[in-house]
């Protein structure tokens, strides 16, 4: 599907149809085309409309990852990995999709391919509730905004991540014992962060690469300063996604300290009873040796008030290891 959205700083923002081919662009106009599905039949339209070097068509066509920054004379032509994915409740998110975004940069026009729709392009054309100065933007500058909300949607991922860790370190903070069903969750916000990175990470070659003074000569002369600060852009982000590791391996130490705390406790109780066993024992043995002694010969009263005894010094035993918390 093409769309096409033609901004004018003077006059009225509107779609337009590029069936009769590209409309005049003024200095205050700025034309943005969408191409949506990656048909060849749309592309070769296109291509036409905007005498695309073949190369770029077959770039375009088959949406493998490529990350390739390619200068044509004329126009620029890119590709970033952009992320699009349904927030997930509850439990660990879900490892991103990853959707190849081709980005042309032309004299007056912003050309984006892409094989499935894109959540944040949709967000940026609903941001305009009125007229708007975007005209007024060359199309490095359109393209600079648009790869911005590109970089803003891997923010968006990361909170998920951040929430996710915070559950899960409430529940390894507030419950007694650990579920093993934890581990499972942080194994699966680990690979979330994985191909957050694996996504993000190969792209600095794009860009690091827009601000040369080469790619400023053809998208426009000042294109430079918005892409250089584009540039610190996608390193903050990087450094997110980090910092999103960080927190998931934090949360992995919290949950193995906490299996360590358990098995701690469970082997203190084990050894209380293994002591008491032994004490109990020793008593009994006693009591059982084979010597004509008076308490020998007791009775039926001697064997309670031993049995008694055993169960006071186990009570007993019981609240001063509980007090001192070995149990």
């Amino acid at each position: 599907m093409i769309e096409a959205v033609l901004y004018d700083a003077q006059g009225h923002d509107r779609e337009v149809s590029l069936g009769e081919g590209l409309p005049h662009l003024d200095t205050h106009q700025l034309l943005w085309i969408n191409l949506s599905g990656r048909d060849e039949g749309e592309i070769a339209r296109v291509g036409q409309l905007l005498d695309l070097n073949p190369h770029s068509l077959s770039d375009m066509g088959h949406g493998g990852r490529a990350f390739v920054l390619a200068n044509y004379g004329r126009y620029v032509h890119f590709d970033v990995a952009a992320i699009d994915r349904d927030k997930s409740s509850g439990s660990a998110p879900k490892p991103s999709r990853s959707i190849r975004l081709d980005v042309l940069i032309g004299p007056g026009w912003v050309l984006t391919a892409h094989e499935h729709p894109l959540r944040f392009l949709q967000e940026f054309r609903d941001q305009d509730r009125g007229e708007t100065l975007i005209g007024a933007l060359t199309a490095a500058g359109l393209a600079s905004s648009l790869l911005d909300w590109h970089l803003a949607a891997y923010l968006t991922a990361l909170e998920e991540v951040e929430a996710f860790a915070d559950r899960v370190d409430l529940r390894l903070l507030s419950a007694s014992t650990v579920r093993d069903d934890l581990l499972h969750e942080l194994v699966g916000a680990r690979r979330y962060i994985s191909s957050l990175r694996r996504s993000l990470a190969p792209q600095s070659a794009i860009f690091y690469g827009l601000s040369r003074p080469d790619v400023a000569l053809i998208a426009d002369t000042s294109a430079s300063d918005p892409f250089a600060r584009l540039e610190g852009r996608f390193e903050r982000v990087l450094d997110a996604v980090e910092h999103g590791r960080a927190l998931v391996q934090s949360s992995f130490d919290l949950f193995t300290t906490r299996t360590a705390e358990t098995t701690n406790n469970l082997i203190r109780r084990l050894t209380f009873i293994s002591i008491m066993l032994g004490l109990l024992g020793g008593i009994a043995g006693v009591f059982g040796m084979n010597f004509e002694t008076p308490y020998a010969k007791a009775g039926l009263t001697g064997f309670w008030t031993v049995v008694i005894s055993f169960v006071v010094i186990s009570g007993c035993a019981g609240l001063l290891a509980r007090a001192r918390k070995w149990i």
